[in-house]
Formats: C-alpha cells, structure tokens, sequence
C-alpha cells in the first residue's frame, strides 16, 4: 500500500509491501538540461531542472537524519564500475554538474557507483531506438524495442538485488521512460523522491 512520507520539506512516496524489509532503494528521476534533450522544449524547461536540483540537494544535505546512510548508487546508462564506472558517468552528465555534485556528494561519504546495465543490451536497445525513429519502421520493430527495455529493466533489478546487501540503502538514478516497465521486488521497500516539479516536468517532455 502506498504511503506518504516527509523528509524535511521534500515529498517521497513509499511503495513498500511490508514492514521489516531490510533493504532500501531511493529512486530519484534522472534528469537533463534541455542542452542534452533532442526535444523542443521552452526556455523554462531548464528553470525547473534547477528547481529539481535545488530539491534534490536540500534533500541530500538531510539525508543522514532522515533515510539513512547510502551505500549503493546505481545509474541508469552505467555498465562499468569503480574508476571506470566514474568516467562513464561523466560522459553520461555532459555538462549536467549538478548531478555530478550530488552523486559526488554520495561518493565522498562512501557510497560506490555500481554496474548497472549490461553494455551489450544498452547498445541494443539503442539500435532498436534508432530504428523505431525511421519512417520505415515496421510494427515488429516497435516490439522489439519494448521487450529489450523490458530485458534491460530485468538486468538492473538483477544487479541491484544481487549488489545491495541486507540492511544497506541505495539510490537508482532513472529515466520517466525506463521506470515505465521496471518491476521492483517485494523484498526493498521503495522510496520514491518526487518534488512536486516533477508533475511540471513531466507536462513538458510527454
């Protein structure tokens, strides 16, 4: 059952399906400046990206009094780890540094960037994206590309189960596009950090 919780002035919503889950997973949306979007979008589309941030990291600031201490970040996009993995997601943000900050901020207090999609898939996926996009694209490209996405949500619940240990709390960082077909298991309670902003952003990119 779903259920509203206050973290300081910041709206989160629990998903969990019972109490007592030992593990605990943020999801927060990932999000990008109109510079890296290839959409039409007004000028104030940015401004409330920076609405989002300025939640996003007054929300940071008060994690450890409220959720807890992160242990585990995983990104959507992100198939390498450690150093590595920090490269890529560099590549990722382009000049986003303010989700560089945060997760930065994650980082310094010990948190690891993990795995977490397979490289392979996401190429795949990509490719499938790329031919849903031809005017020639035909209904069974459309399907593909819907069961890849499905492969690739499966792969990062995988990896977070297989990764996030009992008692440890972790943030996925994801798309309003890949979080459509993801399927969280019943054993992490699911917190989901949703200003209200995100009802404006959502109007914008739909």
């Amino acid at each position: 059952m779903s259920a509203k919780t206050e973290l300081g002035r910041i709206e989160t919503i629990s998903i969990s399906k019972s109490e007592g889950k030992s593990k605990k997973l943020v999801e927060i949306p990932l999000l990008f400046y109109k510079q890296s979007i290839k959409l039409k979008l007004p000028e104030k589309y940015d401004s409330k990206i920076d609405q989002f941030y300025d939640s996003l990291t007054a929300w940071v600031k008060q994690l450890e009094g409220t959720v807890g201490h992160i242990k585990k970040i995983y990104v959507e996009s992100i198939t390498e780890t450690d150093e590595a993995a920090i490269l890529e997601l560099k590549t990722l943000t382009g000049k986003n540094e303010r989700l560089l900050q945060i997760i930065g901020s994650f980082l310094k207090l010990g948190a690891k960037l993990e795995k977490t999609e397979d490289k392979d898939l996401l190429l795949e996926y990509l490719e499938w994206v790329n031919a849903a996009n031809s005017p020639d694209a035909l209904d069974i490209t459309f399907e593909y590309l819907l069961e890849t996405k499905r492969e690739r949500t499966y792969f990062i619940i995988k990896r977070i189960e297989e990764t996030l240990l009992n008692q440890e709390i972790g943030v996925l960082f994801i798309t309003f596009d890949l979080k459509e077909t993801i399927d969280y298991p019943d054993e992490i309670e699911i917190i989901r950090f949703a200003p209200p902003v995100v009802d404006d952003i959502l109007k914008f990119l739909k």
